[in-house]
Parts: C-alpha cells; structure tokens; sequence
C-alpha cells in the first residue's frame, strides 16, 4: 500500500480534533447566551453533567465499536461516526428556551456514540497500517497525536472568534468541518485485514481472555490518570477559574482572564500552549523509536511535577518579569517532557495488539475507554479541587494523579523485566536443546 495512502485519515482525524476544541468553546459561549438572554439558570454543574454523560456514552460505547469494526470493516463506522457529529451540531441552534437540559443530555448521547465509533476505528486502521512496520508505526502514531493536539488548538482558537462573528452561524461551521471528515475517511483506501467470523460465544470468550492480560491491566491506572489531566486542564472548569468575575488576591491565574475581551485572550493563550505541545509531539514522531516506551512515559511524569511546580510559583508570584523568566521555561520544558506519553503509550498498545490481530479495534477502542475515564474523572475532582483551592487545587489534583500514575507505570517496568527474564531463559533452554545431540554424538 502506498504510504501516502493514510494522509486523508491524518486529515480527518486533524479536522475532527478540531471540531471538539472549537466545539466546546461554541458550545459553552452559546450556553452562557441562552442562560443570559432567557433568564434559565444553567449553572456550573449542569454544564459539567453534559460532559460527565458525553464521556460515559464515549467509554461505555468504544469497545463494542472497536469489536464490531474487527467484524463488519473499519470504514463504515470511520464514516457514519463523523456524520452522527454533524446530526449533533446541526440540532444544537434549535435548543427550546424552556427547561433545555433534557435535550441537550440527549444530544451529548449522540455526540459521545459519534466519538465512540470514529476513535477506537481509527486507531484500529492505523494499527493494520503498520502491522509489518513497527518503527513506522510509532512515527505514524505520533503523526495521529499531532493531529490531534494540533487540531484541537486550532479549534480553541478558532471557536471564540467563530462565536463572536457568527453567533449561532458558528454550528453550521462545525457541520461543515464534519462533512469534510466524513469525506477523508471516505476516501482512505480498504485494507486487507484477518477478520474472525467465529462463533459469538468463542469471540467473547477471547475478547475476556484479552482484557484480563497482566501487561493491560497494570497499564491501565497510568493512562486513566495521565488522560484526566485533559480534563483537569482542557476544560470547562479551568475557563470558569480564570475568568472569574471577583479575583482572589492571593492567586495570579484566578480571575486573570475576566473582563472584556477575556475570551479571546483565553482562547489565545491556550491554542498557543497546544501549539507548543504540538511541536513536541513532532518532535516525538522522530525520535521516540530512539527510546524505550516505559522509559518515556516515566519520563513524561517527571514532566507533570515540573509542570505542577512552575504552575504553583508562577501563581503566587506578584507576575513580575524575574519571576516569569526563571519559571516559564521550567514549565514549558515540563510540557516537553509530559507530551512524550501519548505517543508512547499508543504505541506501546498496539503493541500489545500484535498478540491479537484480529482483535486490534476491540484492543485500540480501549483508547476510548482510559481516555473517556480519565477526562471523567478530571472533570468530576477538578471542580472539587478548585472550589476548595482555586487554581492551587488543579495543580495539586494533577500532581496527585502523577503519583497514581507513576506506581503504576514502575509496577509495570518490573512485570516487563520478569517477562524479559522469563524469555532469556526459554531462549537459553532452547539453545542447550538443540546442541545437545551433537554432544552426545561426540562423545
């Protein structure tokens, strides 16, 4: 196949990425509107209830996505998951001004079934892409990363400025971004895969059989905990503490973004950092097959508490120029370090999928799963941890997940080693097997 065959899915998954960044912007700013200009109360946990019911359709739904792409192809699901996208934007402007929760509850459920069948399908084709090409799968990985931050930066950015321009015109620009995915999955080409037509009851049997596999499971708290910090950093919660109306003295971030014009600066501010952390990602793409991919994700949590001290000493700073000088680079060499999980942890799972080929959708639609738990479960804390402690308590949130994090990923270097060990010395048995015989002859 030729390799640039996959571009139009690079191009998909960017446009799709970008949609949810300029999504939840839109989104939020078309909430605010309606609750200002109708007199609704739509408060702050009504808004993080539709992310809660967003990403527990997203996970609940994913594997059984990723499982019936191993049966049916991966196209059709890369397909009509964009569109359900569509569907979803393009029923958001006729949200009814009187009690509009039901409805826009029933419009999350969509959206997340829209999410759940494009990932794990994705991953899943990207997986068949490069099963005959391991160093190139970790690059093509990191591409899929790329694309992904990248083109959520550029919906944050683009989200604000849609909303100020368009108003409500902003959802048709969404629609059209979907349509667009829709046509790049379209047109990436059918690869030829091993699809398992067995019996549904071996099939499920199998698919236990996976997810119970040590390596996955000791896994598994490490990306969930990593992925929250998505939603401790990239969400609703952190717009509301920076743009606080009534600032608290004692901390720089709170409230630094309110006034006029605050959500365009916001909007800047954090596109530029996923732009950053886009940067690194490329980065990664070339020489992460230089590196062992335990070895970076443990590197990536060292990044966290850099990240995390910065934060804290940038926040209670008087915001005078020695202070950004000494701690920005200290945080932005954090970023650089933290960013190399993504791409290391993809890859370390598909990976584990060459074990299971026919399975790799069920095993990548796991994506979705510790992704989907983990902004859950960023979502859910990070309004705790702020309502008790300002922008202090999202720093020590992440800082408490790194450390969840990195017990996992050290329990996992030393399963590793032990299977590391266990083969040498099938290895070694082996090797006297087959010199045996000739000894004897000699003898």
């Amino acid at each position: 196949m030729p390799r640039r065959s996959v571009v139009p899915l690079v191009i998909g998954t960017f446009v799709l990425r970008m949609n949810t960044g300029a999504g939840g912007i839109v989104l939020g700013l078309f909430l605010a509107s309606l609750a200002a200009h109708t007199g609704y109360a739509i408060t702050s946990l009504q808004v993080g209830l539709l992310s809660v019911v967003f990403f527990i359709t997203e996970l609940s739904l994913a594997p059984a996505m990723g499982a019936l792409s191993d049966r049916w192809g991966r196209r059709l699901f890369m397909i009509v998951g964009p569109l359900l996208g569509l569907l979803h934007v393009a029923l958001l402007p006729f949200t009814p001004v009187a009690q509009p929760l039901p409805y826009l509850l029933g419009l999350q459920v969509i959206a997340g079934l829209s999410s759940a069948m494009t990932i794990p399908t994705v991953l899943g084709y990207l997986a068949d892409f490069t099963s005959r090409d391991v160093t190139r799968r970790v690059r093509l990985m990191s591409f899929y990363e790329l694309a992904t931050s990248g083109g959520i930066g550029a919906g944050v950015v683009l989200g604000g400025f849609a909303w100020d321009h368009f108003g409500r015109g902003a959802f048709g620009m969404l629609a059209l971004f979907y349509l667009t995915a829709a046509l790049c999955m379209f047109v990436s080409p059918t690869i030829v895969r091993r699809v398992d037509h067995g019996q549904m009851r071996a099939v499920a049997a199998r698919y236990l059989r996976i997810l119970r596999t040590p390596r996955l499971f000791i896994f598994i708290p490490a990306w969930i905990c990593l992925s929250a910090l998505l939603g401790v950093w990239f969400s609703s919660q952190l717009t509301f503490v920076l743009s606080k109306p009534r600032p608290a003295l004692h901390q720089l971030f709170v409230g630094a973004m309110s006034g006029p014009g605050g959500g365009s600066h916001l909007s800047l501010v954090l596109g530029g950092y996923v732009l950053f952390f886009g940067l690194c990602l490329l980065f990664w793409a070339f020489f992460l097959k230089r590196v062992p991919r335990l070895l970076l994700m443990l590197t990536s949590v060292a990044g966290v508490y850099l990240a995390c001290a910065a934060l804290l000493a940038i926040n209670h700073s008087t915001g005078s120029n020695p202070a950004l000088v000494v701690w920005v680079p200290v945080l932005l060499l954090g970023s650089f370090a933290e960013s190399s999980f993504a791409p290391s942890a993809l890859a370390y799972l598909a990976d584990i999928s060459e074990e299971s080929v026919a399975d790799r959708g069920l095993l990548m639609g796991l994506y979705s799963v510790f992704l989907g738990l983990g902004q859950l479960l960023g979502n859910g804390l990070g309004g705790v941890f702020a309502h008790t402690w300002g922008f202090d308590g999202l720093v020590y949130l992440t800082a408490l997940l790194a450390c969840v994090a990195l017990i996992s990923l050290l329990a996992l270097y030393q399963q590793e080693r032990r299977l590391a060990r266990r083969d040498a010395a099938n290895a070694a048995v082996d090797e006297s097997n087959v010199h045996e015989p000739s000894a004897i002859v000699d003898s």
